[in-house]
Order: C-alpha cells, then structure tokens, then sequence
C-alpha cells in the first residue's frame, strides 16, 4: 500500500517538473529577445541666437543722503531731514510714491584717530553697545530706488534732488516696462538663426536638416540695460542733467534639436 501511495505522489509531480525545465530553458532566449533597441536617431544640434534693439521708456534712478554727526541720534536726525527734502523734491517733480522705494538704510560707527584733524577726530561718542569711548563718528546712509516712467523728466528729478541735499547719486540705468513684444520678436530671430546654422552644418558634412525633434528656450536672457555709473559727468544746473537713454539691445537664445536626412 505504501508502496503505490509513492508512486502516485511521484507520477503527480512529474509533470510540474516537465513544465518547470521547459520554462527554465525558454529563459535565456525570452531575455534576449527583450532587450532594448538603441536609437539610432542622427541629429544636428544648434544653438541659435536672437537680438533686437529699442528704444527704453523707463529710468531708474538710485539717490538719497549720507551724513555724519558724534552720536547716532543727531546723525539719524541730520539724515531724516535732508532726506525728507529729498523726497519731497521728487513728489515736486511728478514721481509718485508707488515709484520710491527705500534700497538701503545704515547706521555705521567709525573710528577716528585723536590726532587726525578733522572737525569730527575731537568727539569721544560712547562706544557701540557701551564699554568705554572710542573716538570717531557715526554715518548714517539712506537711499532709495526712483522710477521715472516719462524720460524727459530724468535730468529734472536728477537736479531736484541734488540741490534738495542729495549727496549720493549711485547713477542711472534705464530699462522697458513692458518686453513681451521684443521677447517675441527676438525669439522668432533665434529660431531663424538656428534654423540656418543647422542647414549649413549640415551642407559642410553632405547630408540634410529633417523634422525638429525638440527645442528649448535658454533661460536668463533680459535687456543689457543703459547704466551710467559716474554721477559726475551729468550737468545737474539749468533744467536737468544731460542724460541720454541711448538703446537697449534684448537677446535670446533658443537650442533646437533636428534630425539629418
């Protein structure tokens, strides 16, 4: 009885064990016949470049006061009312608050020499945060960005804050309110540019530009703004500055991906 109870139990698995090695030999091949395809797509990578000029329609202006006094109060005095004429002038002269925003503000202490000779190297203003008295002064800068939207004000906002008590002029850069026009066009010249760098790449090696398999815009491309960095070649006197916006010249680059015939 044992006996037939094992065959049984043998002849039941021979079967599964049948299966088991024709799966197991199919391995090998199955795997192979899976293995991924290499593209063997040929392509021609440009880059290409677009850039337009215009006129700008914006300026910005960077001004305000510096001052120094023996103590913090009186110097943030003396720079409170200096800049508030400041201000003032510019409201005079047709800028609106939306366009002044403070940039900086700073409380410095500095130290001076006892025998240095100036009108400040005298005073012993107590030392920062207590300790003792050091010899020197405080400054006190406060500055602040303008927005001038009509050009033909720039050299009057200019003037008015200087003969208002404006010691610190940073310079004047001039830019455009609205580039969504120039970014149109200086894109539609990138894409033209590519285009024909692809096209003679691909006559110097004999073969041809195919179908646009991807494009990109390269990103960090804005207007090279107009700045002019030294205050002191501006005429301030007699109506304004002599202040020439010039032009603004707005690139962009776009990387485009083409496939050789």
């Amino acid at each position: 009885m044992f006996w037939r109870r094992a065959t049984r139990v043998a002849v039941a698995f021979l079967p599964l064990l049948i299966v088991t090695l024709m799966v197991s030999g199919c391995a090998p091949a199955a795997s192979a016949s899976q293995a991924p395809a290499t593209d063997q797509t040929r392509t021609i990578t440009v880059v290409g470049t677009g850039k337009v000029q215009a006129k700008p329609d914006v300026a910005h202006l960077n001004v305000g006061v510096e001052v120094t006094a023996a103590t913090t109060t009186e110097a943030v005095e003396k720079a409170q009312v200096k800049m508030t004429a400041v201000l003032a002038a510019l409201k005079a002269a047709g800028i609106p608050d939306k366009d002044i925003q403070t940039s900086n503000y700073s409380i410095n202490f500095e130290r001076t020499q006892p025998d240095a000779g100036s009108a400040t190297a005298g005073s012993t203003p107590a030392a920062p945060g207590g300790g003792g008295e050091l010899a020197g002064f405080y400054r006190v800068s406060n500055m602040v960005d303008v927005t001038v939207r009509d050009l033909d004000k720039v050299g009057d906002a200019l003037d008015a804050t200087v003969k208002a008590g404006a010691n610190n002029v940073w310079g004047v850069s001039f830019s455009l309110d609205d580039t969504s026009a120039l970014e149109v066009q200086a894109r539609e010249k990138a894409v033209a540019d590519a285009k024909a760098r692809a096209e003679s790449l691909a006559k110097l090696n004999g073969v041809g530009v195919g179908d646009v398999l991807a494009i990109s815009e390269v990103i960090g491309n804005t207007p090279a703004p107009v700045f002019l960095k030294e205050a002191a070649s501006m005429a301030y006197g007699g109506g304004g500055g002599a202040v020439e916006p010039g032009e603004l010249t707005f690139t962009t680059m776009v990387q485009v991906v083409y496939e050789i015939r």
